[in-house]
């Protein structure tokens, strides 16, 4: 593999990775402003009084499972970016000694 191939595919990786640490970045804070929203509206409709156990278990559950893939994405991302650093410093180390060697 060339050493430009090999920093053009890391630099790539790290784009994508990038990409998805904004993604699972966005559900997070999306996830904990629909959680607002379902506790005010659970006290609207209840008259101020909480809502059943069952229909806040619920609601809790389902955004808990979002929120836990979410920061499950959001460390894949984040480790795929640091595997994908390490390939663009290995190639930029490796273009180094090249050009050490033919100095």
């Amino acid at each position: 593999m060339e050493i430009g191939a090999a920093m053009n595919s890391g630099l790539q990786g790290m784009q994508r990775a990038n990409q998805q640490v904004s993604e699972a970045s966005r559900e997070i804070a999306s996830a904990a402003g629909r959680n607002d929203v379902q506790q005010q509206d659970n006290a609207n409709t209840n008259g101020g009084q909480p809502a059943t156990e069952t229909a806040t278990e619920t609601a809790q559950s389902v955004n808990a499972a979002s929120t836990t893939d979410s920061l499950v994405s959001l460390n894949e991302g984040q480790t795929n970016f640091e595997a994908n650093t390490r390939t663009v410093e290995t190639a930029d180390e490796m273009l180094g000694t090249l050009i050490d060697t033919s100095a």
